[in-house]
């Protein structure tokens, strides 16, 4: 690897570090807190299956999570109308007022981004952070998950 290539690395690995080594008070792990906020925003059912394409995890890792989430009944399972193996996750209210609190904290580091950098500036952040995670999932050979 190239010099610039170095750098750059580090430095994505630092913005990575800075973000989600914020200290919040949140009773999981920041894994389950990133299901658990997906499971809120998303305008589909959600599955393991969704869950383990969306986050480019394994399907027991999945379902590992969302064990952990409905123990502290921050989620519910939906058995499958189609399928009797299957099923689909709803949020309880406990998970929700879970989301609404935590999100205050997670946001802090955008909102501080979006004032500082300013509106133009963050938005081709923002197009340039989706733009590349839709070549990473495309190089792991996970599917585009839309929320």
């Amino acid at each position: 690897m190239d010099h610039d290539t170095n750098m750059a690395a580090m430095n994505v690995a630092l913005f990575c570090r800075l973000n989600l080594n914020k200290k919040c008070s949140i009773p999981i792990r920041h894994s389950e807190m990133g299901v658990l906020i997906y499971a809120t925003l998303a305008k589909e059912p959600i599955t393991p299956v969704t869950i383990s394409n969306q986050f480019g995890i394994s399907k027991p890792s999945a379902t590992a999570i969302l064990k952990i989430l409905k123990e502290h009944e921050y989620i519910e399972h939906c058995p499958s109308q189609v399928d009797g193996r299957s099923y689909t996750i709803t949020v309880t209210d406990k998970g929700t007022h879970l989301v609404e609190t935590a999100c205050n904290e997670y946001t802090k580091s955008i909102a501080l981004l979006r004032s500082k950098m300013g509106t133009k500036d963050f938005e081709q952040l923002l197009r340039l952070i989706c733009k590349a995670n839709t070549i990473l999932r495309e190089n792991m050979g996970l599917n585009e998950i839309h929320t």
